[in-house]
């Protein structure tokens, strides 16, 4: 039911602003008028009228003077009191008779919901509330003309009529909107928020001008449409009992339909499935924005109002479909389980969690077969006549040679391109082209092509069975779509796309070696990158991804190592899972190549010895073995070395700066044509034969490693670490023995009397020194603290001295 607001039998605004009234009513009633409307505009306002009078009570005695009374009431409330209302309220309120009014007892009373006098057994008939509208009534636009106030009453008693017989409680639907509790709500709100039956966009302009708030653009006032809802509500009420069957059953209620087809649930769901996967609706967020707490359970009007605003118009659903599919989803409760029709709905021509169900074939519709068929629901005489009228109108098209489709398409364009245009229009094209038959004929022909829930005519198929070459809608069997064949012809492809690769003279163990030593020397954790393509943490990923996870570890980079092709096969097969041989075992993988920083389950076994970093560093491919090299090469080398040794050492040559400025990315290597201009800009010579001996020492697969060259021709001088060397020196100092004591004192009364004469000569006060490394000023402290505070003041006093002094 509408929950209604009810109205103060004195909730006239033109009560309270007539000054003429006052002089014909006595005392009392011009106070408790006046009271009324200070009550009215606090409520609607929501102010709290003490807090403004604490401004004026600092010490909050509970009283003002009556200028400071007046000044509250005319800045705050912004009321116009007659001086006769003034005068009254300061002698009922002036209860010391000095001239000051107790505000407290004024708050009160205007505080007060019940009357105080007033006992009735339906108090609720006399709560001092606020007016309807929130004290609004000019808030609302005044129709002009006599017809659309007839229209707005009209559309007004349909929507009561709606409401009423299936239990929508509007001012709640709206309510969830007005989050401060203004009263007001704006323009996409009311429309969203609506819940009535279906309005032309005429309709519901009409009700957008009417309770507009011309104060605030742009905002709704729902109060007074509820308000005007419970009128209407009220009014039926009263006249339905003596209203005749008549003009019931004239009385238009918007959203049913007079003859409804009768349709099932698996119908309705597969016009709503249809609907959503072809225009794309999300119809879980027009739930959601009842189901504040996610539990998947809201209310029936809720249900149909979010269904209404959703697929309503894209399904073509009437209000017994929506009231089927209410009554299937609905639980013992009442409410309905809105999480269940989602899912369905949602996962049209699809499954949910397919990444989990690889295998699973998936159904999707082929090529036009969600396309608005023709209708089959005519009679064989009629099907006959209707080939004979199109007969008679390809023949003419196909003398003329007409073109039909562009007659048609500018009809369309105000739809966005559906393909449909109305019966007039329809008529309209062939009238132009001279094709229009007899009127029954051409009844026939519209029954044929038109859409029987939308009522349009379907003009790009009479296009396609006019026109000899004009396709509009290709339907294709599903027995081209199947899945199976899908899959059958692309394995198919892949096994002639095919290569095989010769992976034999690949060696796994250098290749694993070098893999580790990459992702030793740059830190990588192999894990976090498989870990992207493995979301279920399986432990097996596709070949695919198995390289692609390659490449991103930079295996196949320029600082990296780049594999070949055979090497990625390589690898692939080595662990290739034993029974899906589609899958790749990445976790032993990862464990194979992690083991260079540790290895797991060492709390298993605490014996295990861990084999050191070091030995799973290897050298750059192509590395030549010093071992192997021609002695007479090798003779060249050292002598070649050993000259450029001694002019470097000579002529304070750096012979790393050359290498450097052609090594901008610092890789460690130059080309060999570099290494010779660097040897030119140190002026460094070399014969032919010399030279080749030094490139084929040192040359691998990335070029000159010049790191090495210059170790050899320069090597770096590895200083002793300081640390250890001031350790040294302490033991040093701490061996020395300490020289022995020169007449010391041996009493104490002559240690304190030396201490005496140093402060007294060199005015020492020893109370600064102390209170220093006495932060609590407790008058004590440590043995060593004693001395690190005594030493400063330099007392010349030896060591048994000072432990004569401590003791």
């Amino acid at each position: 039911m509408v929950v209604s607001v009810e109205s103060l039998p004195n909730s006239n605004p033109n009560l309270y602003n007539s000054t003429s009234m006052t002089s014909s009513l006595d005392d009392q009633t011009i106070i408790r008028l006046a009271e009324e409307k200070i009550r009215v505009k606090t409520i609607a306002l929501g102010l709290r009228v003490t807090e403004f009078f604490h401004d004026f009570d600092r010490l909050r005695s509970g009283y003002v003077t009556a200028s400071q009374f007046k000044r509250c009431l005319d800045t705050n409330l912004r009321l116009q009191l007659s001086p006769a209302e003034e005068e009254l309220l300061f002698l009922k309120y002036d209860l010391k008779h000095d001239g000051t009014i107790c505000y407290r007892e004024f708050c009160d009373v205007i505080n007060r919901k019940y009357p105080e006098t007033t006992i009735t057994p339906y108090p609720e008939n006399f709560t001092n509330a606020a007016p309807p509208y929130l004290n609004s009534w000019r808030s609302t636009r005044h129709i002009g003309t006599q017809d659309e106030s007839e229209r707005l009453q009209n559309v007004l008693q349909r929507i009561a009529i709606y409401c009423k017989q299936r239990g929508i409680d509007v001012l709640t639907t709206m309510e969830q909107y007005d989050k401060h509790k203004m009263g007001e709500i704006t323009d996409s709100q009311f429309y969203r928020a609506f819940a009535g039956p279906q309005l032309t966009e005429a309709e519901m302009t009409l009700l957008r001008d009417k309770y507009s708030d011309p104060g605030k653009p742009g905002l709704i006032n729902y109060l007074n449409f509820v308000q005007d809802l419970n009128k209407f509500s009220r009014t039926n009420e009263s006249t339905l009992p003596t209203t005749d069957s008549t003009n019931i059953e004239q009385t238009p209620i918007v959203g049913v339909e007079e003859k409804a087809e009768q349709r099932s649930i698996q119908e309705i769901s597969d016009k709503i499935r249809i609907a959503t996967f072809k225009y794309g609706i999300r119809i879980s967020d027009f739930f959601k924005d009842y189901d504040k707490l996610r539990s998947g359970i809201i209310t029936e009007g809720q249900f149909e109002s979010a269904l209404s605003l959703s697929v309503q118009k894209q399904a073509c659903l009437n209000m017994n479909d929506i009231k089927k599919l209410t009554e299937y989803y609905r639980r013992p409760d009442g409410r309905i389980y809105y999480k269940e029709f989602i899912d369905r709905m949602e996962n049209a021509f699809n499954i949910p969690e397919l990444e989990k169900k690889p295998l699973t074939q998936v159904y999707r519709p082929g090529q036009g077969l969600l396309s608005r068929p023709l209708n089959t629901n005519l009679t064989p005489d009629e099907e006959d006549r209707v080939s004979q009228i199109l007969s008679t109108i390809i023949e003419k098209v196909h003398k003329r040679r007409l073109v039909l489709f562009p007659f048609f398409k500018p009809y369309d364009r105000s739809k966005a391109f559906t393909r449909a245009c109305t019966k007039h229009q329809f008529g309209r094209v062939l009238r132009t082209l001279d094709l229009i038959p007899s009127p029954y004929d051409f009844n026939i022909l519209c029954k044929k092509f038109e859409d029987r829930e939308t009522g349009d005519i379907n003009y790009a198929l009479f296009c396609q069975m006019t026109e000899q070459d004009f396709v509009a809608i290709k339907v294709e069997s599903e027995q081209e779509f199947q899945f199976e064949r899908a899959r059958i012809d692309e394995e198919q492809k892949r096994e002639k796309l095919k290569i095989k690769i010769d992976t034999s003279n690949v060696n796994m163990n250098d290749l694993m070696g070098r893999i580790r030593h990459h992702v030793l020397t740059n830190r990588i954790r192999v894990k976090e990158f498989f870990e992207d393509f493995d979301p279920l943490r399986l432990g097996t990923i596709s070949q695919a991804r198995f390289i692609r996870v390659l490449a991103s570890l930079g295996l196949t980079g320029l600082d990296g190592i780049p594999l070949t092709e055979a090497q990625m096969y390589a690898l692939c097969d080595y662990y290739r899972h034993p029974d899906q041989h589609d899958l790749i075992i990445w976790k032993q993988f990862e464990q194979d190549v992690e083991s260079v920083f540790t290895l797991s389950d060492l709390e298993k076994a605490p014996n295990v010895q861990v084999s050191p970093q070091p030995i799973y560093e290897m050298p750059t491919t192509g590395t030549p073995n010093w071992s192997n090299i021609d002695p007479f090469n090798k003779e060249e080398l050292h002598q070649a070395m050993e000259i450029w040794k001694i002019k470097c050492e000579q002529r304070r040559i750096d012979i790393v700066q050359p290498f450097k400025q052609f090594d901008r990315h610092n890789r460690g290597h130059v080309t060999r044509l570099q290494f010779r201009q660097c040897l030119a800009i140190a002026g460094l010579s070399y014969t032919q034969k010399e030279l080749e001996a030094v490139e084929a020492a040192f040359i691998d697969d990335n070029g000159f490693h010049y790191r090495r060259f210059v170790e050899w021709i320069q090597p770096r001088r590895i200083e002793p670490l300081r640390y250890n060397i001031l350790q040294q020196e302490l033991k040093n100092l701490n061996k020395q023995r300490i020289p022995p004591e020169i007449k010391s004192l041996t009493s104490i009364q002559d240690v304190l009397q030396k201490i005496k004469g140093q402060v007294y000569r060199r005015r020492i006060r020893l109370n600064e020194w102390l209170k220093d490394h006495d932060k609590l000023n407790c008058g004590r402290m440590s043995f060593d603290t004693f001395r690190r505070a005594i030493n400063p003041c330099q007392l010349e006093l030896t060591e048994s001295e000072l432990s004569l002094l401590e003791d």
